[in-house]
């Protein structure tokens, strides 16, 4: 995925690697969902409910995504370190820096989708940067809870504009060892059912 890294991305190179992205996420939360509830990874009650939730939330973009025509440059992914499904103080910073990547990421794609003149695109990356964004400060919340950081839930004015393009943020999973690493090997959508209890809008 490391040629996709560039300024001149096209609409499908940049679903595609989105619906990668919510791909991964699907995974990866379902792996600490079933952490947790075997009692690896010390979570909280609430916790799990929000990670549950947020895993359902990833899988209606997903869904979102591939009926939109994405295709998923890969569905297998890798967790670099054990520790991230063990650890409180591993977990929770590792998510809150992935749910940072990927509101950049989709502020990057609602910028092309505006030059590219697709407003319903750029309408719907603004839509999912939010929920990704309420995923940040929910973590956050928990991780403080827990003690895993200090400071408080909400704690931008404006969201981190981390990439020039989309493809940056593929190339960053990459180098964090998520895509093509040599760590534990996870498939999507990952352990456990996904579960939509409570979340709603599940369709644009």
């Amino acid at each position: 995925m490391r040629r996709q890294a560039g300024t001149c991305e096209t609409v499908q190179e940049i679903i595609n690697i989105a619906v990668t992205a919510e791909a991964f996420a699907v995974t990866a939360l379902g792996g600490a969902i079933e952490s947790a509830l075997a009692g690896a990874l010390s979570l909280t009650e609430e916790a799990i409910q929000a990670l549950v939730a947020a895993r359902a939330a990833e899988q209606a973009h997903y869904e979102f995504l591939v009926e939109s025509g994405a295709e998923p440059l890969t569905t297998t992914f890798t967790v670099p370190d054990p520790a991230i499904l063990t650890e409180i103080t591993t977990f929770y910073p590792t998510l809150i820096a992935l749910e940072e990547a990927f509101i950049a990421a989709y502020i990057a794609a609602a910028q092309v989708f505006a030059i590219r003149r697709e407003p319903r695109l750029a309408q719907i990356a603004l839509q999912i940067g939010a929920v990704e964004a309420e995923h940040r400060a929910g973590v956050r919340f928990f991780a403080i809870t827990a003690g895993a950081v200090t400071g408080v839930p909400n704690d931008v004015a404006f969201e981190k504009a981390l990439f020039t393009s989309v493809g940056e943020a593929a190339a960053a999973l990459e180098e964090l060892g998520f895509i093509g690493g040599t760590g534990t090997e996870i498939t999507y959508p990952g352990p456990g059912e996904i579960d939509t209890t409570g979340v709603g809008e599940l369709r644009p």
